[in-house]
């Protein structure tokens, strides 16, 4: 198996979980900017949803950048890779 393939299957593999808490995170995020947006008056309850927001932008961000060094490790692989093109197709 390519070097590429066994990088795309790994990270597909490790994803599996990590993806369903990607989206259970954007959406709680959402939830979130959604009560602030609403003006709610609670000094305290806010300040407590800012500080899980945070948290929560922190864990998206690296899972972004996890997902861009893939692509990239990908790519940089499959560069690597001699072409599949025989010089008589060419």
């Amino acid at each position: 198996m390519p070097r590429s393939e066994h990088l795309l299957n790994n990270y597909r593999y490790c994803m599996v979980k990590k993806k369903l808490d990607f989206a259970a995170s954007y959406r709680e995020l959402e939830e979130l900017s959604a009560w602030f947006e609403r003006g709610e008056p609670d000094l305290d309850v806010g300040m407590e949803k800012f500080v899980r927001a945070q948290e929560l932008v922190k864990v998206l961000q690296e899972r972004l950048q996890e997902a861009e060094q893939t692509i990239q490790q990908i790519r940089v692989t499959s560069e690597r890779r001699p072409s599949m093109v025989s010089s008589d197709e060419e």
